[in-house]
């Protein structure tokens, strides 16, 4: 399960490659941190992703009149939700097997 934090400053990470990641670190790589709301993708300790809130919220449709927090709990749920798995067949791949059953009937 993924968690999600807006970068404060003040935590100290790791990166995939086993780096540390620093918030002086985090700053260097990525400038914009101080000046936007940038959210900072872990799991575990390992930071997987920094990006900008914003972003986010457009990416996921959330709505702009939610506060920070709240939208990153909705993006975090959005992200934690496991897709739904259609087991059923659509129309098309029924019509498929059908006309492919009836070309091998007429062989």
């Amino acid at each position: 399960m993924l968690k999600l934090e807006i970068f404060d400053g003040t935590k100290t990470y790791m990166f995939p490659n086993g780096a540390i990641a620093t918030p002086d670190i985090i700053r260097s790589d990525f400038p914009a941190v101080d000046l936007f709301p940038h959210v900072i993708e872990v799991n575990g300790n390992t930071c997987q992703a920094i990006q900008e809130l914003q972003a986010l919220r457009n990416i996921h449709r959330i709505d702009e009149s939610l506060s920070d927090e709240e939208a990153l709990l909705a993006i975090q749920d959005k992200i934690n939700t496991p897709p739904e798995i259609n087991t059923e067949p659509s129309v098309e791949e029924r019509i498929a097997a059908a006309l492919e059953f009836q070309n091998v009937l007429s062989m």
